[in-house]
């Protein structure tokens, strides 16, 4: 399914946006530092690769929050789906949002096992720093992928508490989509990692740590 528009200035999004009418919130911002370069954090991701083994004190956010599902197939998807997932080094989390006045907190609901070795992997051959880099071709399109017209996607990734990559997706309220190329590369990322929690968690959850 894909959405289209032809808005010709998108407005910015610092964070993960919520649907209207949806309940979602969006994370504790990671401390402000300088911006890295793509190549440091190419260099990170591929020595990670190269050793089969997760840096130490990186963390990968995976979330979403969607709404209004295409009417062919509305009868078999949820109206909403919401999901925030956290990759850390051996374990993957289900993470959910409590809301009070203007603060969000996120807390671990729940964990697994996970074999985090091949997570530098994911990112490279997904081309995370590409899409990082909006150099796509093509029209502007959002939510490829998925069964949803509305909603939010974002991919963090944090090292040491600084935020080194943020890819997010975005028609409500704010409007924030990558070109073709670069949309379709964050879709087929974003269920590459989101796909991998979801497995995990289809057995009894075990206690979060």
């Amino acid at each position: 399914m894909k959405f289209q528009f032809t808005v010709s200035a998108v407005a910015l999004l610092a964070g993960l946006l919520v649907v209207p009418g949806l309940v979602g919130a969006e994370q504790a911002p990671a401390k402000e530092r300088k911006k890295r370069e793509p190549t440091e954090i190419r260099t990170l991701l591929e020595a990670g690769r190269a050793s089969a083994s997760w840096p130490e004190g990186m963390v990968i956010h995976v979330s979403a929050c969607l709404g209004e599902p295409d009417a062919k197939v509305a009868a078999r998807v949820p109206a909403e789906m919401k999901e925030t997932w956290e990759f850390a080094a051996g374990q993957v989390h289900r993470v959910s949002f409590e809301d009070t006045n203007t603060k969000s907190t996120d807390h671990r609901v729940a964990s697994r096992p996970f074999d985090s070795k091949d997570l530098c992997k994911d990112l490279l051959e997904g081309k995370a720093i590409e899409i990082a880099a909006e150099k796509g071709e093509g029209p502007k399109v959002g939510l490829l992928g998925s069964h949803y017209h509305r909603g939010s996607r974002s991919i963090e990734v944090t090292w040491k508490g600084e935020t080194i990559l943020h890819l997010y997706e975005t028609n409500g309220p704010f409007l924030k989509f990558y070109r073709d190329s670069d949309a379709r590369a964050f879709g087929a990322l974003y269920e590459r990692l989101a796909s991998q929690a979801r497995i995990l968690f289809q057995s009894k959850p075990a206690e979060a740590k």
